[in-house]
């Protein structure tokens, strides 16, 4: 970054209703950033229009030296940015709906879809071409500037931008680390006989993927404390006193804690939540990702932006919209990059040797710190011994979906889906491939590299397993499952097997 103009930020997909105004009010407040240059990049020009109202009316209301500018052009944005934070999802609301229910009426359901198994999958194939051509412009126009992207799927997306531009700072951040502070997890801990004190603190150590990594070090006050969790992680599961279920499980069965939601692990490890299970809401896991309720959310938030564009709300700017440190954590690592703080982060970082029993062309996640402008991720060393098998098949798996996302080749694909567990899970390669064509049918519209190959409808037709239009329509018709797995598969799931 020079002294000699304003710090230069862009904020592509600036019209995101979950991640904008968190990160306008961390904006506020990083004053060591300020004077600053802020471009808003979205390529909807109404909600653009909304939030650049918004942000304009922070920085004059909290007088910060921040200068405010818009655009639905990224080129025109990125020239000499110092730093470039994105938030984008390709289709939203409408193509999140063929993610999880063509998949479901297959007998996949996925609580939340946007990593792994075939929701995930879609999502990436559709994500990762927007994110290569976004680094290839900001490797030509920005080569120096510091990445911080906040897009699902991390893995893909991730290995997509590096494999754009190899040689910019691209790093994939996520709010799901399971924060040791939180008062359940201090009771869980006080359960297990460790008593917290002011001043000490507990160091960890971890790594895996994102929405799939596991804490391999828990000491406190220079004792390891792992022990004392396993004893009582049983107990911890059973009673449900100390929140997420599911974890205490895994800790229980395999001696290690996975940090993230519980609703996120099962889609790595179906024999704990599919076909057979999935509607008895198995460790009190919701069943299905609710894509409508998702899409009320962004109405309602709309609502909102469309009330704080009204000059008479400028006293809810005021008092409601103010500077704030906490909340994501883009503007936090900004901050310490330019202090040269060494204070860890969760980063998504190419692997290269950090975890070494893991492929060295794969996205990781793990703490890192920044040192003299370049960040540095914590080695960590092997993942233990079935957690790494595990982690590694999904690890696998990241470049296969890259591929399959640039080359626009249904064969491409459907390698990348019969490598998921979820889509190995009901051992039929039959109808994984046709559930791929009605995938790729109905998300035409944003797959234009696969525009080439996918089916017409009549030809859709022609194939052994379909999902008609109106089997989609509403809730309730979308979540009946039309393609049951094989019975004998139940044997494979939990509980019947531990």
């Amino acid at each position: 970054m020079s002294n000699n103009r304003n710090t230069k930020l862009v904020f592509i997909g600036a019209g995101s209703f979950r991640f904008s105004i968190p990160c306008f009010m961390n904006i506020l407040e990083a004053e060591i950033l300020h004077p600053m240059e802020l471009w808003l990049v979205d390529i909807n020009p109404y909600s653009l229009k909304l939030t650049d109202y918004i942000m304009k009316s922070m920085a004059y209301l909290h007088k910060k030296r921040i200068e405010v500018k818009s655009t639905t052009e990224r080129k025109e944005a990125l020239p000499n940015a110092d730093y470039v934070l994105i938030s984008l999802s390709v289709g939203m609301q409408e193509t999140e709906w063929y993610d999880i229910h063509i998949p479901l009426k297959f007998g996949m359901p996925q609580n939340t879809g946007d990593t792994v198994g075939p929701g995930g999958i879609l999502r990436g194939v559709r994500t990762v071409p927007v994110i290569y051509e976004m680094l290839k412009d900001i490797n030509e126009l920005c080569p120096n500037a510091i990445v911080l992207n906040y897009t699902n799927p991390q893995g893909t997306t991730m290995l997509g931008a590096k494999q754009a531009a190899q040689n910019v700072q691209s790093i994939g951040l996520c709010h799901e680390f399971f924060s040791m502070g939180t008062k359940k997890f201090a009771r869980f801990l006080h359960f297990c006989g460790v008593e917290l004190a002011k001043g000490k603190e507990i160091k960890l150590l971890y790594g895996g993927l994102n929405h799939f990594a596991w804490v391999t070090k828990f000491e406190y006050d220079g004792k390891d404390i792992y022990p004392q969790m396993r004893e009582k992680a049983k107990e911890a599961y059973e009673t449900g006193k100390f929140g997420r279920p599911y974890n205490y499980y895994i800790l229980d069965k395999y001696g290690y804690l996975n940090y993230v939601e519980d609703r996120h692990i099962t889609e790595f490890l179906p024999r704990y939540y599919n076909y057979f299970n999935h509607n008895d809401k198995p460790f009190g896991i919701t069943p299905l990702r609710n894509v409508m309720s998702i899409n009320r959310q962004r109405r309602f938030v709309y609502s909102a932006f469309r009330l704080l564009n009204w000059r008479t709300s400028a006293w809810i700017i005021k008092f409601g919209l103010r500077p704030m440190a906490g909340g994501e954590k883009a503007l936090m690592m900004v901050k310490d990059l330019v202090r040269n703080i060494p204070r860890h982060h969760v980063c998504n970082v190419i692997n290269n040797g950090t975890i070494p029993s893991l492929p060295d062309n794969c996205i990781i996640e793990v703490p890192a710190y920044f040192k003299n402008g370049n960040l540095i991720p914590a080695k960590i060393g092997a993942l233990p011994g079935l957690i790494n098998d595990w982690v590694k098949v999904h690890a696998e798996c990241q470049q296969l979906v890259v591929d399959a996302s640039l080359s626009g080749d249904p064969e491409d694909l459907l390698k990348a889906l019969l490598a998921d567990p979820m889509c190995q899970f009901i051992e039929d390669d039959e109808k994984i491939e046709d559930m791929m064509w009605n995938l790729l049918y109905y998300q035409a519209d944003w797959l234009p590299n696969f525009s080439e190959s996918i089916l017409s409808h009549r030809d859709l037709l022609k194939r052994k397993y379909i999902v008609k239009k109106k089997e989609l329509i509403t809730h309730k018709i979308a979540q009946k499952e039309k393609y049951s797995p094989k019975e004998s598969i139940r044997a494979k799931s939990w509980p019947n097997v531990p």
